[in-house]
């Protein structure tokens, strides 16, 4: 389906403010079902699901196409994914980059609207949640493994992003 919708490769495109609204109502009506103790919430979990990848591909289409990534943006970008457990330093980020911090933070808020430590911690929370849904390793593990400084900084974050903690992410994942 995602290839059928134009998204099997990674694209950034903008989308406005006023556009999200009907995004966000699918994600956080899919986000009810999934959590609800109904037998039917897989369903309409798909079914939203189905709804945000439609109106995903409905508004890529209206937009003027793909942003041009910067090639630093890149580069720094595969830094991050190789070494994001060891949480590098904005300079360390920007050397391999190529360019100055303060240009490759101008550069990540051009591109991805966040700031370089803020991709790093979003990173760290997608490596976490394939790994809670994935494996059975407890959550101190994964907190370790993803590079937090202690479980307790881990779930803090991860709700902060979530909305949920690691643990109910991880029921969540096992009643799929």
């Amino acid at each position: 389906m995602l290839k059928a919708l134009g998204f099997d490769k990674p694209k950034i495109f903008p989308l406005p403010k006023e556009e999200i609204t009907y995004l966000d109502h699918c994600f956080r009506c899919m986000h009810e079902a999934l959590l609800s103790d109904k037998v039917d919430g897989n369903f309409r979990a798909s079914g939203y699901l189905y709804s945000f990848f439609i109106e995903l591909s409905r508004l890529a289409a209206k937009g003027k196409g793909s942003v041009q990534i910067a090639p630093a943006v890149t580069k720094a970008i595969a830094y991050i994914d190789e070494n994001y457990m060891k949480q590098p330093g904005l300079e360390s980020i920007s050397k391999a980059a190529g360019v100055s911090s303060q240009h490759l933070c101008r550069l990540f808020r051009q591109t991805l609207n966040c700031r370089p430590m803020e991709y790093i911690t979003k990173r760290k929370i997608q490596a976490a949640k394939m790994l809670l849904a994935e494996t059975q390793k407890t959550v101190d593990q994964i907190a370790e493994e993803t590079g937090f400084c202690d479980s307790s900084y881990f779930c803090k974050i991860f709700k902060r992003f979530e909305s949920i903690t690691p643990s109910q992410f991880r029921s969540i994942e096992q009643a799929l």
